[in-house]
């Protein structure tokens, strides 16, 4: 009882839960105007354009949370880089003056490092030539403040940690910009396909959406309409594995696509030279439109944002059969352990 309540569970749909044939992935509901994805998934024309809004709206406002963020870290690290200087300057001065520096914490330790430095900078003079270069006080002053910065960290870290976690300086969101909460997230440039796996996701946008053009026949007894393959008459359903021809969108099952949408491998002779088409040529078996899928010639930006021919599977929940249903819901849970 305990197990089935708190532990992770995982079950796979039933033919109960499976959506018919054309339905929109958004609404669930028959798809009214129906339009597909570059992969195949089915949405009503309404319900893909308010996704695609609402996702650009949602990486619109992650784009400027993202601007505020850097500016937030940029502010911190110059404020950092002013403390490490200004504590790099306060002890240059103390060794100036003859008093003890952040290096030792008493005289003789301190009396010890200055003779050693001593001696490594005679080392150093007798070794080559000093020259002063801009280069070289660049990076000796990076040097000082980075060790300034470091000495600054050790006071922080060396103080007692408030066991009060709910005080500001302590609660996480307080300190996102330490180390410790520095997870870099992926952002999204384009509106992603609600469709698709969480694993493999795919872009899609206004300008892909193909308008899918069903044949439908109307029943002469129950006055309803149903989606047909134009070539054997059958009704389209999720056995049936429909197929999309880009981009004319005309709908055909499977069977007669892979009978009557292939290349006919042979060149007409008779034909003009002008007019030689290619035997690997592809076409729609409704409208005869080039349906041959090939590989983008340039990656401009205009040309990924055109629909590009081919014909490709229309996304269905299956049929309910042992070997063909894919679909499965998982839930997860804490498992205690007495």
């Amino acid at each position: 009882m305990a197990k089935s309540a708190w532990a992770s569970s995982s079950a796979r749909l039933t033919r109960d839960s499976f959506l018919p044939f054309g339905s929109c992935s958004l609404c669930l509901e028959a798809a009214i105007d129906p339009v597909a994805c570059a992969q195949g998934d089915i949405f009503c024309r309404e319900c893909a354009l308010n996704n695609i809004l609402a996702q650009k709206k949602e990486i619109k406002r992650a784009a400027k949370s993202k601007e505020l963020e850097d500016k937030e870290a940029a502010e911190a690290k110059a404020k950092a880089d002013e403390e490490a200087q200004a504590r790099a300057v306060r002890e240059f001065e103390l060794v100036q003056a003859g008093l003890e520096g952040a290096g030792g914490r008493n005289g003789v330790k301190a009396g010890s490092s200055s003779q050693d430095d001593a001696r490594e900078s005679v080392k150093r003079v007798e070794k080559r030539k000093f020259a002063l270069d801009e280069d070289e006080v660049v990076r000796h002053a990076e040097d000082d403040r980075a060790k300034a910065r470091k000495a600054i960290e050790a006071e922080k870290s060396s103080k007692a940690v408030l066991p009060s976690f709910w005080v500001p300086s302590v609660v996480p969101t307080s300190n996102s910009k330490d180390n410790l909460h520095e997870i870099k997230k992926k952002v999204k440039t384009a509106p992603i396909c609600p469709s698709s796996q969480e694993r493999q996701p795919h872009k899609y946008s206004l300008h892909t959406l193909v308008t899918i053009k069903f044949t439908e026949e109307t029943s002469e007894d129950t006055k309803t309409r149903t989606r047909i393959c134009p070539s054997c008459k059958k009704g389209l359903t999720n056995a049936s594995k429909a197929v999309l021809a880009k981009p004319c969108g005309h709908v055909l099952c499977k069977a007669c696509a892979s009978q009557f949408m292939k290349p006919s491998g042979q060149v007409d002779p008779h034909a003009h030279p002008a007019d030689v088409e290619d035997p690997d040529m592809i076409r729609c078996y409704t409208c005869d439109a080039d349906v041959t899928e090939r590989p983008p010639k340039s990656s401009d930006k205009k040309d990924k944002d055109k629909i590009r021919p081919g014909i490709v599977d229309l996304k269905s929940d299956g049929t309910g059969f042992s070997a063909s249903g894919t679909n499965e819901v998982k839930k997860s849970g804490t498992a205690f352990q007495c």
